[in-house]
């Protein structure tokens, strides 16, 4: 029986919990992110919480590594992202963030960094991977100085807001509005 309750409890992925506080922080703030909490919506007893993590404090420390690889690392160090010229790279870039949703939790990570000096730091070094990464690809494309900048910047400002912004938008229609915004900033 004591073996089958461990299991159990070890039944939950590590990724599970991260998932689950990720999505609790986006839906009602990093207040709300309680391991008892967690544990009930996993269907898991508190236990198997402390196979993944020491306390709270890890677990959020590991929230933020989690957000900062799994919403950016996911492109910016992808060797086939790399591998693409600067154009497809670009495009891939939009598609990725929308489809895969990777700026979902953008809005809710910034109102945490407003109340906790840390996670401003990380949320500051995420937001300065992501301009690196479209500073490399616009001056591939040709830009320079304040035309890079802003363009690097206007490309992350808009794809953080979009899907807050336009939740009703069609495929078709994103589709096609997709295509005209990736020409814009090429050209």
């Amino acid at each position: 029986m004591n073996q089958q309750k461990s299991n159990k409890n070890k039944g939950v992925s590590k990724g599970q919990w991260l998932a689950k506080a990720l999505e609790t922080l986006g839906t009602e703030g990093f207040e709300a992110i309680k391991i008892d909490r967690l544990a009930k919506q996993l269907g898991i007893s508190r236990s198997g919480f402390y196979y993944h993590f020491k306390d709270r404090q890890d677990l959020l420390q590991h929230l933020l590594d989690y957000w900062a690889n799994d919403y950016t690392a996911v492109i910016t160090d992808s060797l086939d992202m790399k591998k693409l010229d600067a154009e497809k790279c670009l495009f891939i870039t939009m598609k990725m963030v929308r489809e895969k949703k990777l700026a979902q939790y953008d809005l809710a990570m910034n109102g945490w960094a407003k109340v906790d000096p840390l996670v401003n730091e990380i949320v500051k070094k995420v937001v300065t991977m992501r301009l690196d990464f479209l500073r490399i690809i616009f001056k591939e494309l040709g830009f320079s100085g304040d035309e890079l900048e802003m363009r690097a910047r206007l490309h992350l400002c808009y794809h953080a807001w979009e899907e807050v912004t336009f939740v009703d938008d069609n495929s078709d229609e994103y589709s096609r509005l997709q295509k005209l915004r990736h020409k814009m900033f090429i050209t």
